[in-house]
């Protein structure tokens, strides 16, 4: 990407990189701590990919958003596989949650809101990076708090709403 098109997103990406990973760790370590009741569940297991595969999203599109000279369409297209890899977990969560669930309809289209809504922005911002058009780089900064948001309400859910 030219510099010029990068130019101030630098420590952009290092934080929300670093945060990224850091959630997921957290994440994983409380996945642990909860693991019997996750499992216990028909969702949670799928659920916690997908927290965890959105967290390691953002820890991936901030690298290669690091990577300096790459031309934007190339930028694009690598966070575009990531997102479409993301969204399948995010679609076998939501399927996982929807079959055989007690919960009510209302309940379930808001969780699959969730999860969409973090990842529209990524898509997005990919193609219009893959047509050349900078803005793209604000959709992906959108996707990227977004995720970080969905995961961290996801996370909410496997350490303390299982336990009530």
């Amino acid at each position: 990407m030219e510099a010029s098109l990068t130019a101030g997103w630098g420590d952009f990406y290092v934080a929300i990189g670093g945060a990224g990973a850091a959630l997921a760790g957290l994440v994983m370590v409380g996945i642990s701590v909860s693991l019997t009741e996750i499992l216990a569940d028909h969702s949670l297991p799928a659920r916690a990919a997908a927290a965890i595969g959105s967290l390691i999203l953002v820890v991936v599109v901030a690298g290669v958003g690091l990577i300096p000279g790459q031309p934007a369409p190339t930028l694009g297209i690598e966070i575009l596989i990531g997102t479409l890899v993301a969204t399948v977990q995010h679609v076998i969560a939501i399927m996982r949650m929807t079959s055989e669930s007690k919960r009510p309809v209302a309940t379930l289209v808001a969780r699959s809101a969730v999860a969409a809504v973090q990842l529209v922005p990524l898509a997005v911002g990919s193609i219009l990076l893959i047509a050349s058009n900078a803005s793209g780089l604000y959709w992906i900064a959108a996707g990227m708090i977004l995720i970080i948001i969905g995961s961290v309400l996801s996370a909410w859910v496997l350490l303390i709403e299982i336990r009530r």
